[in-house]
């Protein structure tokens, strides 16, 4: 099987690669950044093609070139990002998705992957755990652009019989993560210190965020490929990550104790305690992931914690 990963060459796009060759795949990877990190010792294990996701010829060209049979999208712009260029949003996240399912239906792709976030979940939430039925009515340009795409996804599955699934993905937690967004935190208050640099969480300290470990992150996407589609029934799944979520503080104790030189502060930012809040309440429920295709995690938050450490100093260079 040809398998394309759009954001292939970003966090859990790596991490989903190094699995994929690990089972004997040679995947393409499409993304505008350059290869890096990990991948940087692989890379004569996969192609790369450095293109974005605004150009349908390009998707189609693609797919016809290497024969692609399954695509895990994972290309697109985060949160803060997203809030401050709405428009570049739009173009990448809604407009990009449109054209790789346009490009895998015209191409004959079997199956595509989709990631998705938690946070197409925002206003009007019920005080019960959010399940994959609750209603979906975020409030950022990230959010509403995700659920665009899971319905267009939907509508793929229904038009055109493409196998289209999905997971909505909580904040991911690992080493060398470079692009801002709100719940970065959980990331820069355990590398920075491993750096030897003090990092200024700009989260209350009592904030709660639901949060998945990269390694969990590219194991779920992979997990839920390789089901045999009679067992999908519920499409797009809620991942409830490390339960119950941690506070900041808790964090930052642990990192403490890990890292006792660690010079980590408190200097609440409003608009990112603001973006937070929402998703601070969100108490989910996985239980279709679980039951449709044996989901659960691997790294709850010491397990995860200790991991991140072993891998940034281990491999400290494809970090800097």
């Amino acid at each position: 099987m040809a398998t394309l990963i759009t954001g292939g060459v970003g966090f859990v796009g790596s991490c989903l690669t190094q699995l994929l060759v690990e089972e004997g795949e040679h995947p393409i990877l499409l993304d505008q950044a350059p290869v890096r990190g990990a991948l940087i010792d692989i890379r004569d294990r996969f192609e790369y093609v450095q293109k974005s996701l605004g150009n349908l010829s390009v998707l189609i060209n693609v797919i016809k070139e290497f024969s692609i049979d399954r695509i895990f999208h994972l290309g697109g712009m985060l949160s803060v990002p997203s809030d401050e260029n709405p428009w570049a949003a739009f173009d990448t996240n809604v407009v990009g998705t449109y054209n790789v399912l346009e490009a895998a239906r015209l191409g004959g792709v079997k199956q595509v992957i989709f990631s998705s976030t938690i946070a197409t979940y925002g206003k009007d939430l019920p005080s019960t755990p959010v399940n994959d039925a609750t209603i979906q009515r975020p409030t950022s340009m990230y959010g509403s652009t995700k659920v665009f795409c899971e319905l267009l996804g939907r509508f793929y599955a229904r038009k055109f019989s493409l196998d289209f699934r999905g997971v909505r993905i909580p904040s991911v937690v690992g080493p060398g993560a470079k692009t801002p967004h709100m719940s970065i935190y959980n990331c820069w208050a355990i590398e920075e210190p491993l750096k030897g640099k003090p990092y200024e969480l700009l989260c209350a300290p009592e904030t709660r965020c639901p949060v998945l470990y990269y390694k969990d992150a590219g194991r779920a996407l992979w997990l839920l490929a390789k089901t045999d589609r009679s067992q999908i029934k519920t499409m797009i799944y809620n991942l409830a990550g490390i339960v119950p979520p941690f506070s900041a503080e808790d964090l930052v104790a642990l990192i403490r104790k890990r890292i006792p030189e660690a010079r980590l502060t408190f200097n609440p930012d409003p608009q990112t305690v603001e973006l937070l809040r929402e998703l601070g309440s969100l108490i989910i429920d996985d239980e279709c992931a679980r039951t449709e295709w044996g989901w659960k995690i691997s790294y709850p938050l010491t397990e995860m914690v200790d991991d991140f450490i072993k891998e940034f100093k281990e491999h400290t260079l494809w970090y800097e």
